[in-house]
């Protein structure tokens, strides 16, 4: 009788090189398929996988097909894994966008600001150099005819929404558009 441990013993190593082999190419394969920016499959893998191939690889047939792959529980897991490598890089990508974006929005917010606080103190110089008295702006008022007031009101309501220092709500009051107070009731504006 023929003793066959020898035979057994070659045929034992063979699977074990195939299967390292087959392990490194998996992990190389999938390596090339991220950076590549491709899906990880199965099916992408093994074709990855054949593509990578050397003739040491070919020789212990280290190329395995994605029914090999699914069948096998230890395969199956480094394809998992890598496809859960690229979605992590993929919302790390989307998450700096997010970022960005936010910066961008708060800069444009800061800018606003600036260019609303410097026409507020454009507004205020011109107040301040009015040199306008309380006393003698009404007196003034009463002097006038009503419709003189009148089209000094509308005059001066154009010239606020013009400018943007207010707008007219829903209800059309004018409101101050760095604080929210009314400035002239809607009562006062329908009578214009």
């Amino acid at each position: 009788m023929k003793d066959l441990r020898s035979e057994n013993d070659n045929l034992s190593e063979w699977r074990k090189k195939r299967a390292i082999l087959t392990e490194e190419l998996l992990k190389d394969s999938i390596k090339e398929l991220i950076k590549l920016k491709a899906t990880i499959s199965q099916k992408t893998v093994s074709e990855m996988m054949e593509k990578l191939a050397s003739n040491e690889h070919k020789e212990f047939k280290a190329v395995i097909t994605p029914s090999a792959i699914s069948k096998n529980e230890i395969y199956k897991n480094i394809v998992l894994e890598g496809k859960n490598k690229v979605q992590l890089l993929e919302n790390k990508k989307q998450s700096y966008k997010l970022d960005g974006d936010k910066q961008f929005e708060a800069f444009q917010l800061k800018s606003l600001i600036a260019k609303k606080e410097v026409r507020i103190k454009e507004l205020e110089s011109i107040i301040d150099r009015a040199n306008i008295n309380l006393e003698q702006t009404i007196n003034y008022i009463n002097s006038t005819n009503e419709n003189n007031y009148k089209d000094i009101l509308k005059e001066l309501i154009e010239f606020i929404l013009k400018e943007g220092v207010a707008y007219l709500d829903t209800q059309k009051n004018l409101i101050n558009e760095s604080t929210g107070d009314i400035l002239i009731t809607s009562k006062i504006i329908k009578e214009l």
